[in-house]
């Protein structure tokens, strides 16, 4: 169980993309650096990592893209993407789906790159807290105080929340309202609104996100833009729970 937990550590640094080194890797995972160079020699062979042929680095291997296609296929992001396309055409704003996968949610699709979204693209990985696709998927599932506490509140900006009081009284806000918002809480310059996609129970199984600058997600928008979305999401919970 110890390999293993220090494999998916090893495996878990390359999550920003880029190249790392054995050296690199060691000093962040807190192990000697032969005992690195194991875990990388074993991840190599099983195709999660891949040597760089220009460098003595090594970055995300092959056999992990065709797991995320799996993925990709078994949570049907596929009939998703067509909906994604059009409210990111018809808003000039960034569209994704997200699921829950433990203090983060996770990037399942997005719509294709535009100039609203900036050249600081949102990584894949992304704390509940301080995103709006994470708010959204908290505040419409069984989630405890004790789970709320849990969390870390160490990512993000000074905009964010920053103790689970704070975050409990923003999901009541969020539900009133009927969507959550992320007002520069992870990167300035840039707003997310995000919508549940709840199943026929009313659980929120997935999230949509609808993400832009500032310039273009004024306050003045941001109602309609919701509203939008929010057809949108229904959509979505359309096609993935049809019966």
């Amino acid at each position: 169980m110890q390999t293993v937990a220090r494999a998916l550590a090893v495996l878990g640094c390359f999550r920003g993309g880029g190249e790392l080194g054995v050296t690199e890797l060691a000093r962040r995972v807190e192990l000697p650096a032969s005992t690195t160079h194991r875990l990388v020699s074993a991840l190599v062979d099983a195709g999660f990592l891949e040597k760089s042929p220009t460098s003595n680095r090594y970055r995300i291997g092959g056999a992990l893209a065709e797991y995320g296609q799996i993925a990709y296929r078994q949570h049907r992001i596929y009939l998703v993407e067509p909906h994604l396309e059009q409210l990111a055409t018809t808003t000039g704003a960034s569209a994704s789906i997200a699921v829950r996968h433990g203090n983060d949610m996770v990037l399942l699709g997005t719509s294709r790159w535009r100039e609203a979204d900036g050249h600081e693209l949102q990584g894949v990985r992304i704390p509940l807290h301080a995103s709006a696709l994470g708010k959204a998927l908290l505040a419409w599932s069984d989630v405890s105080d004790d789970e709320l506490a849990r969390l870390p509140f160490t990512d993000g900006t000074d905009r964010a929340p920053t103790d689970p009081a704070e975050l409990s009284k923003e999901l009541v806000l969020t539900r009133e309202r009927g969507w959550a918002f992320n007002d520069e809480e992870l990167a300035v310059g840039f707003r997310t609104i995000g919508i549940p996609v709840r199943d026929t129970g009313g659980r929120a199984r997935f999230a949509l996100g609808l993400r832009g600058t500032t310039s273009l997600m004024i306050p003045e928008r941001v109602p309609f833009f919701a509203d939008l979305a929010k057809v949108t999401a229904d959509d979505i919970a359309a096609v993935l729970f049809a019966s």
